[in-house]
């Protein structure tokens, strides 16, 4: 972790507290993990709570908020909502604001002691980033069992947090989007002004969320990266 200069002790402290509470909420939510048995729904229930709890102790305690808009340009069905990553910020609130869409993680995610049942449970998709093409042919299914059945999927398409790559479009989007021939909603956001990379600091301030206008289905492979990586490389 960075130890990052220039930060007012109280931001530090605010910071210390909210990981500490953070970390009380979570072992008192574990409790509850013989759930992990119950139905999709009920678990997603218990997961929309914890991070209800941890929406409050990040405003409350660190001085983080968010606001979001355009959400009134979501289609009206599944789609495939492409998101910047700045922040962890993003892979536990997004699928909390967005209404549990099917959410594309790395492999290895899938095989923590308690990240993984849940991510498991709920639908998450994980991502071989070795190159396999079986694996990712599974993945991809698996986006399009989790379409057949209602859901969105949540794509992270540069892959990365790092701030000089997290607005690089990688390919396998484009696969994405050609295979299930949806609308891709692109959604760019602040999160690591506040969320820091690589840092246990939480910034006082807002977290701004934007939802940029659909990108149609069908579109040749060059044209929709082109759009999507302009929309990824805009400011909030």
């Amino acid at each position: 972790m960075t130890a990052e200069p220039g930060i007012p002790a109280t931001a530090r402290i605010r910071s210390g507290a909210f990981l500490v509470l953070s970390g009380m909420a979570t072992v008192a939510f574990l409790l509850l993990w013989p759930l992990i048995l119950a139905p999709r729904r009920i678990v997603w229930a218990i997961i929309r709570a914890y991070i209800a709890v941890q929406v409050v102790l990040l405003r409350w305690v660190a001085g983080v908020g968010y606001e979001i808009t355009g959400l009134e340009r979501l289609p009206e069905g599944p789609c495939i909502l492409a998101s910047r990553h700045e922040a962890m910020w993003e892979t536990i609130f997004l699928p909390w604001i967005l209404g549990n869409p099917a959410v594309f993680l790395k492999q290895e995610i899938l095989g923590y002691p308690i990240a993984g049942p849940v991510a498991r449970k709920l639908g998450y998709i994980g991502v071989d980033r070795s190159g396999d093409l079986e694996a990712a042919k599974r993945s991809f299914d698996a986006a399009r069992d989790e379409v057949s059945a209602g859901r969105s999927v949540l794509i992270f398409p540069a892959g990365t947090r790092d701030p000089a790559r997290r607005t690089d479009v990688q390919g396998g989007v484009a696969v994405l989007y050609r295979r299930l021939q949806l609308p891709c909603v692109p959604i760019i956001l602040n999160s690591g002004e506040h969320w820091l990379y690589k840092s246990w600091l939480r910034l006082p301030g807002t977290i701004r969320i934007e939802i940029l206008p659909p990108i149609p289905p069908g579109l040749r492979t060059a044209e929709f990266m082109e759009r999507l990586q302009a929309a990824m490389a805009r400011d909030v």
